[in-house]
Order: structure tokens, then sequence, then C-alpha cells
């Protein structure tokens, strides 16, 4: 690895709210090494596709970053 490609992460912490139907019903907290704090943003989100509260069964699933 060259010198000049080294990329610096940082440490983030992403709260994602889920909810259904516009009524939230559960968090998660992810701890997120990104470039930035909108690619933590992002990373988080897909993280969050894991989750137990990301299931097909809850209607009108929807999520979203509160925190970081």
């Amino acid at each position: 690895m060259d010198a000049s490609s080294h990329i610096d992460l940082h440490s983030f912490t992403v709260e994602i709210e889920f909810s259904s139907g516009g009524e939230p019903y559960a968090t998660e907290t992810y701890k997120v090494e990104a470039t930035d704090w909108y690619r933590a943003q992002r990373d988080a989100i897909e993280m969050s596709v894991s989750s137990p509260y990301d299931n097909d069964r809850i209607p009108n699933l929807t999520r979203r970053v509160i925190t970081q």
C-alpha cells in the first residue's frame, strides 16, 4: 500500500430509529468506522437491515438516523 493512498477512519456512534406507519417502535446503536459522518450514516443504515427490528411482517417499516 502506498502511503499516499492511506485513508483515515474515524469512530462514529449512529443511532437508528425503526418505525411502523410513522410510529417509532425501536432504536439500535451502531459503532461505525468511516471517513466522515455521511458515510457513517450510510453504513449504519446498511447494517440495520440485519437487525431483528427489520422484519418484513412489520407494516410500513421505515428507519432513520436520529443521533450521532
